[in-house]
């Protein structure tokens, strides 16, 4: 299957017949115009790729599967449990369409022609001994049943799930999902949607929340390398462009392993490893060290001008030319200066790992901030500050980051607000130039209506809004703090 690669004029011909769509009906679909249809199935013209791509998810959440020799139909599921959501898809012809009925009969009832899907499951004992006979049947030709399989027979006899014809369109549909999950296997426990309307209400409203994974190898774009085009200086192999090389969607000294960027080139790639992540790297080494991020399978040696730091595996080790004590007890050691830095490129860094993730569809209206981050333009503007502060949530070993996309196309609120996780260190920009925005962001964290959104931040005791405008070289002097045990943080 080549799900990644462009759609042809003949492929969406071909779709709309197996549809029976007229090419009004593939228009209204899409949202796009009829003549935008209709030019681009003649093969007059290419739609922007916008248009292109609501054109292609229109025929998928219709049942329509791209493969190298042409088209299918079938279906695709998406199956929620407590714990996890997956989606399956599930491709037939004429020649196995009882195969296809008889999966399905699994899950609901098929009475010819109308065949019926309950949303709410329960892994009872018949439905797992149904689904495995089946897997054990058609599984050899269809890999990818035993991962369903397996998901199914690990869930307690009877405990609930979802099958659902359709992904959660957005976040607070998909908790929504998550929360009918949780109280049908748990009708005992008490439910707190009072309090988390009040925290995460508006937010889930005007706010979709994206949360890439960093425990299993995840690549974001393309799959085939002559089907990509980078995301930062928009150039493909056509063009002369290179994917030789992994680009990491989060720098590997960050501790991040698996999640991978397939839609950044070679070139792009090694300017941000030279000339922008290490200025990033820099101001957290002393957070990598403490927390003994490895990258390449060791730990970092950090040295500054007056002194060293390393963990050992078991803890952290500071030399320093000058460590002294105060009247509380504390240890006060001076590590002296770091490399020169340019405070603009730990913003472009962040900016630089945010853009990487984010869905494909809102790239269009990011082309300033791409054009920022990769070439430097805008420089000297003033940037919102980037909010800092220490909030002990359950450690990774990779770095983590959240953006949230706003719903609305007109706001106040910032287009795309981040969070960028290093332990227990988390930081919370903007990301600056959106088309989408209506101001420049410059005060966005202590807004009314960015608190009124962002409730959660309230619970945090203390931030610390930091300033990376900078655009010329400046020195860092670090020290370290050490207080005794159980006395109060200065």
């Amino acid at each position: 299957m080549v799900a990644d690669s462009a759609l042809t004029p003949a492929q969406a011909r071909a779709a709309r017949g197996l549809l029976h769509w007229s090419q009004q009906d593939l228009a209204t679909k899409a949202g796009v115009a009829v003549s935008t249809v209709a030019d681009f199935e003649r093969g007059q013209r290419v739609p922007v790729p916008n248009n292109a791509l609501a054109i292609r998810q229109a025929f998928e959440m219709a049942g329509i599967v791209f493969t190298e020799g042409g088209i299918c139909h079938g279906f695709q599921w998406t199956f929620m449990t407590e714990h996890a959501m997956s989606t399956l898809n599930v491709t037939f012809g004429l020649e196995n369409v009882a195969i296809a009925l008889d999966f399905v009969s699994i899950f609901g009832t098929v009475d010819l022609p109308k065949v019926s899907i309950r949303a709410v499951q329960s892994a009872t004992a018949e439905l797992k001994a149904r689904l495995s006979s089946f897997v054990e049947r058609y599984g050899p030709s269809t890999p990818h049943l035993h991962r369903l399989k397996k998901a199914v027979s690990d869930l307690a006899d009877g405990a609930f799930f979802l099958v659902l014809p359709v992904p959660p369109s957005s976040t607070a549909e998909k908790l929504q999902c998550e929360q009918l999950i949780h109280q049908l296997n748990n009708p005992e426990a008490r439910t707190h949607e009072s309090e988390q309307e009040r925290v995460f209400g508006a937010l889930l409203r005007e706010y979709d929340i994206t949360v890439p994974r960093t425990d299993k190898r995840v690549v974001i774009g393309k799959t085939r390398k002559q089907d990509r085009t980078c995301r930062f200086c928009h150039l493909t192999v056509r063009d002369g462009a290179r994917f030789d090389n992994q680009a990491h969607a989060i720098s590997a000294a960050l501790g991040n392993r698996y999640l991978k960027l397939g839609d950044e080139c070679d070139d792009c790639n090694g300017y941000f490893g030279r000339e922008v992540e290490p200025t990033l790297i820099e101001l957290l080494n002393i957070q990598r060290v403490f927390l003994g991020i490895q990258a390449g399978g060791s730990r970092p040696i950090v040295e500054f001008s007056g002194g060293k730091m390393l963990h050992d595996g078991e803890r952290v080790i500071v030399m320093s030319d000058k460590i002294s004590e105060d009247a509380s007890g504390a240890l006060n050691a001076q590590l002296g200066e770091t490399k020169r830095i340019v405070p603009v490129k730990f913003y472009q860094a962040l900016a630089k790992f945010a853009l990487s993730v984010i869905p494909e569809k809102e790239l269009p209206a990011l082309r300033r901030t791409i054009s920022w981050v990769r070439n430097d333009e805008f420089a000297g503007r003033p940037l919102p500050k980037v909010a800092a502060a220490v909030v002990f949530l359950p450690p990774n070993p990779s770095a983590q980051i959240t953006l949230y996309v706003r719903r609305q196309a007109t706001s106040k609120l910032p287009h795309v607000v981040c969070e960028f996780r290093v332990g227990c260190y988390m930081y919370v920009y903007v990301l600056p130039f959106s088309d989408k925005d209506s101001w420049d962001l410059i005060e966005f964290f202590e807004d009314g209506s960015f608190k009124d959104t962002f409730r959660h931040y309230a619970y945090v005791p203390s931030w610390n809004l930091q300033d990376f405008s900078a655009t010329q070289e400046v020195s860092i002097i670090q020290s370290i703090r050490f207080s005794p045990r159980g006395a109060a943080a200065p």
